[in-house]
């Protein structure tokens, strides 16, 4: 079934500008990020945790960690 001369053709509910994919991009970029912060943070706070430990019982036999594991686990609050 076709439209004919006399049928306007149906236009779309919502139009994909580049203005709208760039909010959309913005609104959901914060999340991403944050999921990415708390994901690194869990992957590297399990070796953070043990050199930590490792320091306090005997302070000369600690293994050194990446000063930026240090830093991720402590900027994520919830680790």
């Amino acid at each position: 079934m076709t439209a004919g001369p006399g049928t306007p053709s149906p236009t779309p509910v919502v139009r994909l500008s580049g203005g709208l994919v760039a909010f959309i991009a913005v609104m959901v970029l914060p999340a991403v990020v944050s999921l990415a912060v708390v994901g690194g943070a869990w992957a590297v706070s399990d070796e953070v945790y043990a050199a930590e430990r490792a320091a306090s019982t005997a302070p000369g036999n600690a293994a050194p960690v990446a000063p930026w594991k240090t830093t991720l686990v402590a900027v994520c609050p919830i680790h």
